[in-house]
């Protein structure tokens, strides 16, 4: 097998399994702007940090529900690293469990404030100003990454894999990939912060944000370059190629994404 040196952009697919437990809350005690605040942070807070307080306050959910959640998230998370870096999943879930700690360490730094709520009140709708401040962490190692990438496809023109078992491949690849991350993990910057606009949506009794909206916050906690898909040949047999995405005539790669239909997740005025 041969790792590409471009590196594969991870999909984005419905959180609905990390919100699904934000449908029951509290009244409100405190103004509608200050409520709507604390409950996008305390939503980041749950599915990134896995600081529960608040969003257990908001939401009525027991600490079982919330910490349901954040592992949730970061299974997620995880999965999309392993297909970012084009990492198979072929043991016993000592691969996936590694970049499940991984992500845990990454998203800790997570960083992102309220600037502030806007109320409309002809319609009275309110919409949060929030600003996120992408996480560095695979820009600041994407070059290593990709040399890395190259030294490993060296040793495997020269026959170095050759007797290997995937498992034992899929590993040593995955291992190198996890190690370059985790000496970026401990010093993280920051790309140009993101101010975004999430409107806040009644329905009856509950307050919610769309699964659309939590995407959008999602892509912009982690910076991530946009680059065509990752590709494998077996080595010792052919060049083809099993690509995920779909390819043009010029060989640029698109990804396909598509999101569930899914139930809007809400918590109680």
């Amino acid at each position: 097998m041969k790792k590409n040196t471009k590196i594969k952009k991870a999909l984005i697919i419905s959180m609905v399994f990390v919100l699904t437990f934000s449908l029951a809350g509290c009244s409100l005690f405190d103004s509608k702007a200050k409520v709507y605040s604390r409950y996008i942070i305390s939503l980041l807070d749950i599915n990134y940090k896995n600081v529960s307080k608040d969003y257990m306050t908001l939401t009525g959910v027991s600490q079982k529900d919330a910490e349901a959640v954040y592992v949730a998230n970061m299974d997620y998370q995880a999965h999309n690293l392993m297909n970012y870096y084009g990492v198979k999943e072929v043991d016993d879930g000592t691969i996936l469990s590694e970049f499940y700690y991984l992500a845990q360490s990454i998203f800790a730094n997570a960083k992102y404030e309220v600037k502030g709520v806007k109320h409309d009140s002809g319609t009275d709708s309110y919409t949060v100003q929030l600003t996120v401040y992408p996480l560095d962490t695979l820009e600041t190692s994407y070059d290593k990454v990709v040399e890395y990438i190259e030294s490993f496809n060296a040793r495997v023109d020269e026959g170095d894999y050759n007797n290997t078992t995937e498992v034992d491949y899929e590993t040593e690849f995955a291992e190198g990939i996890i190690d370059i991350l985790k000496s970026s993990v401990d010093n993280p910057g920051y790309m140009d912060p993101v101010t975004l606009e999430i409107p806040i949506k009644p329905s009856d009794d509950y307050y919610y944000i769309t699964d659309e909206d939590f995407l959008i916050i999602d892509r912009d906690i982690l910076y991530i370059r946009e680059n065509p898909a990752t590709t494998e040949t077996t080595a010792g047999q052919d060049d083809s190629t099993d690509d995920a995405s779909d390819s043009d005539p010029d060989g640029e790669t698109t990804d396909d994404t598509s999101t569930d239909d899914t139930s809007d997740n809400e918590s109680a005025e």
